[in-house]
């Protein structure tokens, strides 16, 4: 599956038109795509993944690529980050701990999420690597350390039942969304709280879903 036709160009036209600032590193080497599946180990279970093929075509553009943008209420950006930046990101915001959880006997992982994006702060967008598509795509989830998309580690059951559904069924659908946000003249109601652990209760709510409209 290829890279949505517009969206990095509309991110690079609107980065010329000074709304946002871009920057793209040179394509992901055979090594670096390679690394992803590798590097990241969760601190419970393990790890059994392959770099989708919408994320996979974007890595034939660039290893790494950062977009943020200032609006009245601040700086929102996301990173996607490189094979080196994914292992600490997912070490230190995605994968939680052996030994946690909010209810006694009730122990939650997050062994199930893969991060690949920075959306600011302490929030990370992931794939949902234990639910493949027929076309090898993986579902996207905005997840916070404060408000993780977690499981529980006895059964799989989510913690959070809306957890279910995923604010994005594919990389390729949750990049047209960050294009389309980041380059409108008046973005998303959702657009302000990137960053935030209120947008795991929004997501949960359906507000990707629904277009995240005023």
């Amino acid at each position: 599956m290829a890279i949505p036709s517009d969206a990095l160009p509309d991110l690079r036209r609107a980065a010329s038109a000074g709304l946002l600032d871009l920057d793209g590193s040179a394509p992901a080497s055979p090594d670096a795509v390679r690394a992803r599946e590798t590097l990241s180990a969760p601190h419970v279970g393990t790890l059994v993944w392959s770099v989708p093929p919408g994320y996979r075509a974007l890595l034939a553009e660039h290893n790494r690529l950062s977009c943020r943008r200032e609006t009245d209420d601040g700086e929102r950006e996301f990173v996607l980050v490189d094979e080196a930046e994914s292992a600490d990101l997912n070490a230190d915001l995605v994968h939680l701990p052996e030994g946690v959880g909010r209810e006694p006997g009730r122990d939650l992982s997050t062994s199930h999420l893969v991060g690949f994006a920075e959306a600011g702060y302490e929030a990370v967008w992931c794939f949902d690597v234990t639910r493949p598509g027929a076309d090898g795509e993986y579902p996207v989830y905005y997840h916070h350390q404060d408000e993780p998309r977690a499981r529980h580690l006895a059964d799989g059951s989510w913690e959070d039942r809306a957890d279910a559904v995923p604010d994005f069924p594919s990389f390729t659908a949750w990049l047209e969304a960050m294009a389309g946000a980041f380059t409108a003249p008046r973005p998303p109601a959702w657009f302000e709280e990137l960053g935030t652990p209120v947008l795991v209760e929004l997501a949960r709510d359906g507000i990707f879903r629904t277009g995240g409209q005023d």
